[in-house]
């Protein structure tokens, strides 16, 4: 019996993105070539607008394109070799599944800090800080994933010592790393960035750590606020040209 893989659904901007990689691997797209607007790219692919700025950001966040305020966007001086490379799972993850997730994320982490700020042991809190000199280390490397940063917010579930919050951020885990990342991939092209966002994760444990429950409340949301927020100001970044 043959190995047969199971089939993935895929998004619509997915199949923009590989015709898109075709045709700049054909040449009929050139590095300094300006591309087509987003509504005339609609147009020609017969799909929303939206679809066209998901698959710009993927081709964007490999480097392939780059966007130049007040002139469009543009194909890259880029490496031959990415034209190869399959492109990361978490790349196609769309803007509404991040926006949903952080609602989802803003109701679920809120009450979740709150019991950890009450519960947490010394064993929870090294765990917590463990994640943070994680991510700090991550500055000085090549590594910008969600690894520390899923950590960090895992470690606050269990330290709620509430077995069925302690679940649902399980279920959530696939989804939280794939858009941790994605939001990573993005945020780390902003100068200064990388500090702000640790640094909020200090304050959240720090509350946690002084057993300040309106603290830590005011500043899970706050971060899950301000990440919402520079996400949506990185997706209008994608011009219309």
């Amino acid at each position: 019996m043959w190995e047969i893989q199971q089939v993935k659904p895929r998004n619509l901007y997915e199949d923009v993105v590989e015709q898109l990689k075709e045709i700049i691997s054909n040449g009929d797209l050139k590095p300094g070539d300006k591309i087509p607007s987003v509504r005339s790219l609609s147009s020609s692919f017969n799909v929303g607008q939206s679809t066209i700025r998901e698959a710009l950001s993927v081709l964007k966040t490999i480097g392939l394109i780059e966007t130049r305020h007040g002139e469009g966007t543009f194909i890259r001086n880029f490496d031959s070799s990415i034209l190869n490379q399959s492109i990361p799972d978490y790349l196609f993850i769309t803007k509404d599944d991040i926006t949903n997730l952080l609602d989802v994320r803003k109701i679920l982490e809120k009450g979740t800090v709150a019991f950890a700020a009450q519960r947490r042991t010394t064993e929870d809190l090294k765990k917590i800080e463990t994640a943070i000199n994680k991510m700090e280390s991550d500055l000085t490397s090549i590594n910008i994933g969600g690894e520390a940063d899923w950590a960090f917010h895992f470690a606050i579930a269990e330290a709620s010592q509430n077995k069925i919050l302690i679940s649902l951020m399980e279920q959530l885990s696939t989804t939280m790393q794939k858009a941790l990342r994605a939001i990573r991939d993005k945020f780390y092209v902003s100068p200064d960035m990388p500090e702000k966002l640790l640094a909020e994760h200090r304050e959240i444990f720090l509350a946690i750590k002084e057993q300040n429950v309106n603290k830590a409340e005011e500043r899970i949301v706050a971060h899950l606020v301000s990440a919402q927020e520079l996400f949506d100001q990185y997706d209008e970044m994608v011009e219309e040209n």
